[in-house]
């Protein structure tokens, strides 16, 4: 066969990337190569928009090449700012624009099988606080409460 006849079956037979739905999960690529998956709502924090120098350290003298995906329905100015962290510490950046996870953000991971049992923002970086609730405003009291508290 040739070259069209081969792509031209595989179209016509639908999906052809090898486990599908994993790889469009973490943003293209296999659980088994993940160093790091931050999830959509944690990649909007801004503790993590902070410590995401800190994270990216964290993966200087990992196994090379390191390739960071960035989901394209962050905020722009998100996007933007992942992506130039990402080429600072030399790894490949690359900003996902096409329907993309809806469960994870950001995907640390090279291009090779590492097979991390622990993947998670949490479990990785378990100092990072993600959850920096604020404290509720005090209550006003009402008339009556002023009268008869």
């Amino acid at each position: 066969m040739t070259n069209l006849e081969n792509r031209l079956d595989r179209a016509s037979s639908g999906e052809y990337r090898l486990n599908p739905d994993e790889q469009k999960l973490y943003l293209n690529t296999f659980r088994e190569r993940i160093f790091l998956a931050i999830t959509f709502d944690d990649a909007k924090t801004p503790q993590v928009k902070t410590a995401f120098e800190r994270i990216l350290s964290h993966f200087d003298m990992a196994e090379q090449p390191i390739f960071v995906k960035i989901c394209g329905d962050l905020p722009d100015d998100l996007t933007g700012y992942y992506l130039k962290l990402a080429t600072d510490h030399h790894f490949e950046g690359q900003i996902l624009t096409e329907a993309a996870s809806d469960q994870y953000g950001l995907v640390i991971h090279t291009d090779h099988a590492i097979n991390h049992d622990k993947i998670e923002l949490t479990d990785v970086f378990p100092d990072l606080i993600l959850d920096e609730t604020p404290a509720p405003p005090p209550q006003k009291k009402g008339f009556f409460a002023k009268l008869f508290g």
